[in-house]
């Protein structure tokens, strides 16, 4: 059924960048410009399969930032999502993060409430979307 791990960015490539066109530049209406960036090739990058298919994905960077969690929408509201972040969290843990920092979309803060982020400072405005600061400490 579902199955989360973390890939090599350069060998899946196309399949994450698959997913998160789906979903932030025809869903969300991101600029595609906006949407892929320098971070990529540096970040860890987590994968989810569900019966074998590539479903969602998200990024850890090297400075603790998890972004770009991304999960295709009619497998929605299955615990992809929350698999997706707990793979990064661990490998964030690995890494000896203290803590973890997530630009949260407003509509999803309940989501990483839920995974013990809690909100830091006021909602701003990231590709024409309102986000909010949320962090998790870890030591």
């Amino acid at each position: 059924m579902l199955r989360v791990g973390l890939v090599d960015y350069y060998a899946f490539k196309a399949i994450i960048h698959q997913i998160r066109t789906e979903v932030f530049v025809y869903e969300q209406r991101v600029p595609p410009e906006l949407e892929i960036d320098a971070f990529d090739p540096l970040a860890t990058h987590a994968l989810a399969w569900w019966h074998e298919h590539p479903v969602g994905t998200g990024r850890l960077l090297p400075t603790g930032y998890i972004g770009r969690v991304a999960v295709s929408r009619p497998l929605r509201r299955r615990g992809i999502g929350k698999a997706i972040m707990e793979t990064l969290m661990m490998a964030a843990a690995t890494d000896n993060h203290r803590q973890i920092i997530v630009s949260a979309q407003c509509h999803a803060i309940a989501f990483y409430r839920k995974l013990g982020f809690q909100e830091e400072g006021p909602i701003y405005q990231e590709a024409g979307i309102p986000h909010i600061k949320m962090v998790k400490h870890l030591i």
